[in-house]
């Protein structure tokens, strides 16, 4: 199989830090891939010149507003060529298997998005694949939550170790194939942040093509869960499921994932 072209699109917020640890991880494991910043920190002329100096080996894009997550990832997504597409946070960090995971892509052309098991920095795996989520499984979630007092909420019936479809997967590091893309145009720009993830996910599997876990491929992240810890964020969390609810249903409706055996 030839070589696809990569394209990494990271968002970065006053996350100059981040970006300085997660770029040469990725040119170490991903060394042929295009890396494209998309900034919605609004800084000044001399600013940008000098980032762009500074990481001459990346496309940068200053947007001029911080119109949110899911603004910034399409104006990034907009200026990628690759082949295969992929968003991820500034915090980020790859183990391994990303190039493994763009080859699998490649050859399940039934399959628009795959995501990485992810773990902590202990090596905890994080519960990044997902089932829809309805409102009483909203409910049910954050009771879950309460009583087990733990960040990451594994699903008892889930193999962790296994390729398979799932509902959908959080939106710190998705790869998605161009037609995917060209196919949803991108992420929901309704969203602020929060919930863009589950739309994309929903939207890639509504236009016919499946969503996958491949845990072969391994990152390691730990989200901020900024929305427990903030009235404002918790406010935006909120909104953002009601706005998903309202356009695929509060109880039922999604599009029904296939049951798929990958080797």
């Amino acid at each position: 199989m030839n070589k696809k072209s990569i394209s990494i699109v990271i968002v970065e917020y006053h996350s100059l830090d981040e970006i300085r640890r997660t770029v040469p991880v990725i040119l170490n494991a991903v060394p042929r891939s295009e890396i494209i910043v998309s900034s919605n920190s609004q800084y000044d002329s001399q600013t940008q010149n000098s980032l762009q100096e500074e990481f001459s080996g990346c496309t940068w894009v200053f947007n001029p507003k911080n119109g949110g997550f899911a603004y910034a990832m399409n104006r990034g997504l907009e200026a990628a060529t690759g082949d295969i597409l992929v968003i991820s946070n500034p915090d980020c960090m790859i183990n391994h298997g990303i190039e493994e995971m763009a080859e699998f892509l490649c050859m399940h052309p039934e399959v628009g998005a795959v995501a990485p098991r992810i773990v902590d920095e202990e090596g905890r795996i994080q519960d990044s694949a997902r089932p829809y989520v309805s409102l009483p499984g909203y409910i049910l979630r954050q009771v879950k939550r309460v009583i087990l007092r733990k960040e990451a909420v594994l699903e008892n019936e889930f193999d962790y170790t296994k390729v398979q479809t799932v509902d959908w997967t959080i939106g710190a590091f998705i790869m998605v194939s161009r037609t995917a893309y060209e196919s949803t145009k991108g992420l929901c720009e309704d969203y602020f942040m929060y919930a863009e993830d589950l739309d994309w996910c929903t939207r890639i599997r509504k236009s016919g093509l499946e969503v996958v876990y491949y845990p072969k491929a391994e990152i390691v992240y730990k989200g901020s869960r900024s929305a427990r810890k903030s009235i404002k964020y918790m406010k935006i969390f909120i909104e953002s499921h009601l706005h998903y609810w309202k356009k695929f249903g509060f109880f039922y409706g999604y599009p029904e994932r296939k049951q798929i055996e990958f080797n």
